[in-house]
């Protein structure tokens, strides 16, 4: 018996680190995106913080990151073999006018709930994907905010539009780039 507990006894299990995922990812980790640069190079984020949102459609999560003077928002939703992810930069808002619409135009396309309905910007035509009811818990935390959202996607599925209506506040628009999960890397701040 002394032996044992000299040496250990029996062998434990090494218990592996916490994978690198975007799922877990949190402030101070860095996220790497291939080729998603202004000049193509792979452009590497700091993460300053995680934001939670809950709605009917299914739970995301936001990442927002600094890569010098660069401030993004990494939306990531689903798990591993079904993620996705959309990238926006922070803080850059449009006006509903942006997309030719108004506040009474974009009622009748919440109502229709057609995938028919869509919006030209840039030159592109943005098919409306979901409206709904959507709670934001700043920095994960237990107190949400309620806004109102809708989402339009290209054709092609590799841009999105976010409609976004706080109470009180004016129609912001977003416009983000979907990127594919592999070339999207953690590194953790461990």
């Amino acid at each position: 018996m002394v032996f044992r507990s000299l040496f250990g006894g029996r062998k434990r299990k090494p218990t592996s680190p916490e994978e690198d995922t975007l799922a877990n990812a949190k402030a101070g980790d860095v996220v790497v995106i291939a080729g998603f640069a202004p000049n193509l190079d792979d452009a590497y984020f700091l993460v300053e913080s995680r934001n939670r949102y809950e709605a009917a459609t299914g739970d995301w999560y936001e990442l927002v990151g600094v890569d010098g003077d660069r401030r993004v928002c990494i939306e990531h939703s689903g798990e591993e073999a079904s993620l996705f992810i959309s990238v926006s930069e922070y803080g850059v808002a449009m006006s509903l006018e942006s997309l030719g619409l108004d506040e009474d135009r974009l009622i009748e396309i919440d109502e229709q709930h057609s995938i028919d309905n869509f919006v030209d910007y840039e030159g592109e035509s943005y098919y409306y994907a979901n409206s709904q009811e959507v709670f934001f818990f700043a920095n994960d935390s237990d107190e949400g905010q309620g806004y109102y959202g809708w989402e339009f996607m290209s054709r092609d599925r590799k841009k999105m539009l976010a409609v976004v209506k706080w109470e009180g506040a004016p129609f912001e628009v977003y416009a983000s780039e979907v990127v594919s999960p592999s070339i999207v890397s953690v590194y953790r701040n461990v």
